[in-house]
């Protein structure tokens, strides 16, 4: 129906009902604002949600206004020009219309005029425009609307619907679907005909980019590796004693070369075990056990650590062996001459010397010739030096002690002997009792030789018979 006829007929009914849906008349709330009672001319109050409205009164005088304080006026509604009306009711008056067609105002053939209310309206023909339809204008029959947009023609020339995704009086102009940044998480947008596609980084899907790849979900990591999603990339937390980019590899522990000192490596997850070499321990086999620790070296020996042994240095202890437990027999090189007694100690020998010899390995020979004893030139001749005896004579050293003298021509005396006998001519006995003779007066018991005494008593009596008469 057409909206001036609502008002025609019923323009009190319409501004009541204009008036309550601007006032709120259907909310359900009050403010209760109806109290004081605005309302006035028997108008009925009724409260919305923020304010009030007053339902005028149809009975009687009518009125108007927002508290109903002014007296209706019809023409309030009528659009006609010079209209007069009767204050407190409906009724007014409208001077009388002209058709304004009947003039001709259209122009073209095919112009149709249409009569309103204190005017016309031209319908021109499709190509023509204006008020008069006196201007060619383009008309859908140009086709003016683009991209399948829809031309619907109207007074003034036409009008289009333009397709999703297009704009613009003719619908040239493409709407960028990408001006509200669709793609999300880096994507690049590429606009199309009421379209947008997105092109996502690595890592992301979906028609806006917005789904982050699970990279975990096809469980890469493996040997119980601990997968970690990122952006376009995961990343796998390995357990010990594997690496790799998924966990692949089971690490070497032996690659480093961990054992010392040639052990042998075993590569075990996640550690290794070495097997030492004897000598040698510690959990990279490091250490050099020290045999020594246990002082195997007797004796005051010093001990050298090798290599799972031991080495005993005995020099300068006296004792010898792997443990210098065996006391070396010092005596064992006969290091006393001259026939001494060797008597053994720690680390040393001493020698007892026979009576005309002396030094540490008597060694030296006493010179009992040296201080001259033979008087009047008689020749002094040592009883060691065994050039004196017979070759029959059998040389001891028990006997070597002492000197004979070889008096000159004319001269006897103590310890002389004929002068016309040659030394080497008188055996043992002889010798053994011209010795005798020389001391007869004071024999020192230091020159008696025991293992002589049997074989010459019978010289040794003899010549005390001699020195006694």
């Amino acid at each position: 129906m057409d909206i001036r006829k609502v008002l025609l007929k019923c323009p009190g009914t319409f501004l009541l009902t204009m008036m309550m849906f601007k006032w709120g008349i259907f909310c359900s709330g009050s403010s209760d604002l109806c109290a004081s009672s605005p309302c006035q001319n028997g108008a009925t109050c009724v409260d919305t949600m923020d304010d009030y409205v007053c339902l005028c009164s149809r009975e009687g005088v009518r009125y108007m206004g927002r508290d109903c304080a002014e007296l209706y006026d019809g023409c309030v509604f009528a659009e006609c020009e010079g209209c007069v009306s009767e204050p407190g009711t409906e009724h007014y008056t409208c001077p009388e219309d002209i058709n304004e067609c009947e003039s001709g105002p259209c122009v073209g053939a095919l112009s149709e005029c249409v009569d309103e209310l204190n005017g016309f309206k031209c319908l021109c023909p499709p190509g023509f425009g204006g008020e008069d339809c006196s201007r060619h204008i383009t008309d859908c029959v140009d086709e003016p609307c683009l991209n399948n947009g829809t031309c619907r023609r109207i007074v003034d020339g036409f009008e289009c619907t333009c397709s999703d995704g297009f704009r613009g009086e003719t619908c040239e102009e493409d709407l960028d679907e990408c001006d509200s940044h669709p793609c999300q998480n880096g994507a690049i947008c590429l606009d199309g005909a009421n379209t947008y596609h997105c092109f996502c980084v690595p890592g992301y899907q979906g028609h806006n980019c917005e789904i982050d790849i699970n990279e975990c979900a096809s469980r890469p990591c493996r040997n119980n590796g601990t997968c970690i999603n990122g952006k376009d990339r995961y990343l796998c937390e390995c357990l010990l004693g594997y690496t790799g980019v998924n966990c692949e590899m089971e690490i070497d522990e032996c690659e480093s070369n961990p054992c010392q000192n040639g052990a042998t490596c075993h590569d075990l997850v996640g550690l290794y075990t070495c097997d030492c070499v004897q000598g040698f321990e510690g959990s990279d086999c490091e250490t050099n056990i020290d045999e020594c620790e246990s002082d195997p070296c007797q004796n005051g020996g010093f001990c050298h650590d090798l290599i799972d042994s031991y080495e005993c240095e005995c020099e300068g202890t006296g004792f010898m062996g792997d443990h210098c437990e065996e006391d070396i027999p010092e005596c064992a090189s006969h290091p006393c001459q001259h026939g001494a007694t060797c008597l053994e100690g720690i680390n040393h020998y001493n020698c007892t010397c026979w009576p005309g010899f002396e030094g540490d390995n008597c060694e030296v020979d006493i010179d009992e010739c040296a201080d001259s004893p033979c008087e009047n030139d008689g020749e002094c001749y040592e009883k060691s030096n065994p050039e004196l005896w017979e070759t029959d004579w059998e040389f001891t050293y028990a006997t070597a002690v002492g000197y004979v003298c070889q008096c000159q021509p004319g001269y006897t005396g103590t310890g002389n002997i004929k002068t016309d006998v040659n030394v080497k001519q008188y055996s043992k006995t002889d010798i053994a009792t011209a010795f005798i003779l020389r001391t007869c007066s004071r024999v020192e018991p230091n020159y008696f030789v025991t293992q002589y005494v049997i074989e010459w008593v019978v010289k040794v009596t003899q010549a005390m018979t001699q020195c006694f008469t």
